[in-house]
């Protein structure tokens, strides 16, 4: 399994929590087993599990740069793919640019066309408030 295989699995694993947001890790790692064929990884786990543990602290981040939108408003599928990319950004040593493309990536697959611009715009946001790129 490649990085962006674990990324996607990361994202269904988010994606599954939105929706049952009172299960424990194990829970939604059997959850998303029974529903498909989907492999988890370590880098999948380990990347699921830091975001979930600081969901908090990444959703303000994401309001915070995201020009008044709350991560309410987003769809559930931009929320799972932007808290993904967010949580690399923030608690990993992946370059915030590598976390935006495989982001941008995972959306031209699982979301709509129009996702790929915005989620690309608030990322781009984001890593310039946190100084992880430059201009």
């Amino acid at each position: 399994m490649n990085r962006r295989e674990a990324r996607i699995s990361a994202f269904c694993l988010l994606f599954e929590s939105d929706f049952h947001p009172e299960c424990t890790f194990e829970e939604i790692y059997l959850r998303a087993g029974a529903v498909g064929e989907l492999k988890i990884n370590s880098f999948a786990k380990n990347l699921y599990e830091t975001v979930v543990s600081n969901k908090s602290e990444i959703d303000k981040t994401i309001e915070a740069s995201s020009n008044k939108w709350k991560i309410s408003r987003f769809s559930t599928v931009t929320r799972a793919i932007v808290r993904l990319a967010v949580g690399e950004i923030m608690f990993t040593d992946v370059p915030a640019k590598v976390a935006i493309n495989e982001a941008v990536e995972i959306a031209k697959v699982y979301d709509d066309d129009k996702a790929t611009s915005f989620i690309n715009g608030v990322l781009n946001n984001i890593s310039r408030n946190l100084g992880k790129i430059e201009d």
